[in-house]
């Protein structure tokens, strides 16, 4: 009797258990979509006019003639798009109302719209590239995030049923001694499919990622351009910042220490999420789509900048 039922017990756990074993090989062809990037890096228009590192043009705009009637910012802004020729040439024109001065601002000014317009199109380009890459990412999480649901639900319920079952068995036979070794084989088998539930990680994923932006973000190089030369000059200069002590970029990756990997910048330094990709858990997906939100939302805050350029030339040159 007891062997028959210590059987069943056995029977049912390992039955729970293969029903339990859920692969992220389900949805093979899906994962195989997801497992390499479609998103397609874009193509930049604006062409950096000026090649300068940021301390040459630092120097530069310190000296310059156009401080008395532009800030800073829009002058650095101006040296980084290749424009300040074309900006000097319209203040002198300023008032001029001849045929030719007319011509001649006319032509200046569709340069400097052009120009500004193709800057407007990189941060676009590079925001629809992260926005691709973080539904992707999103994709894959939500998935992990089914599975392991689903796994923990099956757990659960496989615990239940044992316990159950221990029970009604305890409840049938009349052996103290059968009757201890049936409890003692639910409670343990139970046991276990509880332990299983608490596993932090859960289902892992191989996902690559060989075009990375956040690494770029992270070592704070750019070596390979994948940022366009004008946004990186923007997230790399410390004058757009709104303390002016460190730049866009060095802030984030602060932020990301602080916040991604609980102040242990070594962490992150032997994160997946900075290499071109390897195995995921859910929580790494979740974090390298924070991540890649969080450096969009900054690409997109140079379209202020801009503005404010727009706005001061205006202004000064009307």
């Amino acid at each position: 009797m007891f062997l028959a039922t210590k059987s069943k017990i056995i029977t049912t756990a390992l039955f729970i258990g293969f029903m339990t074993s859920c692969s992220v090989n389900k949805n093979t062809a899906f994962m195989l979509t997801l497992k390499n990037s479609y998103c397609i890096p874009p193509t930049y228009f604006l062409k950096a006019e000026q090649t300068l590192p940021n301390y040459a043009i630092d120097s530069l705009a310190i000296h310059d003639e156009l401080n008395s009637v532009f800030s800073r910012q829009n002058i650095l802004m101006l040296y980084a798009l290749g424009l300040t020729k074309e900006i000097k040439e319209l203040q002198k024109l300023k008032g001029n109302t001849s045929v030719s001065a007319e011509i001649r601002k006319l032509t200046i000014n569709n340069k400097v719209n052009r120009t500004l317009l193709l800057a407007l199109s990189d941060i676009n380009a590079a925001a629809a590239e992260l926005d691709c890459e973080a539904e992707r990412v999103d994709q894959v999480a939500g998935y992990i995030d089914n599975i392991n649901a689903s796994r923990n639900n099956k757990l659960v319920v496989g615990s239940i049923a044992l316990g159950a079952a221990a029970s009604i068995a305890g409840a049938l036979i009349t052996n103290n001694n059968v009757n201890n070794a049936v409890g003692i084989t639910g409670g343990v088998l139970g046991g276990g499919l509880g332990f299983f539930t608490l596993n932090p990680k859960g289902k892992k994923v191989e996902f690559f990622h060989p075009h990375n932006l956040l690494r770029n973000v992270w070592t704070e190089n750019d070596s390979d351009q994948s940022f366009s030369p004008f946004i990186w000059y923007m997230l790399s200069e410390k004058e757009f910042s709104n303390d002016g002590n460190s730049s866009l970029l060095h802030n984030l990756k602060r932020r990301w220490i602080d916040y991604q990997f609980d102040s242990n910048e070594n962490q992150g330094n032997q994160s997946v999420i900075f290499s071109d990709g390897g195995i995921y858990f859910a929580d790494d997906l979740h974090s390298r789509a924070a991540m890649i939100n969080q450096l969009q939302a900054v690409i997109r805050s140079i379209n202020q900048s801009i503005n404010n350029l727009i706005l001061e030339a205006n202004k000064t040159l009307e």
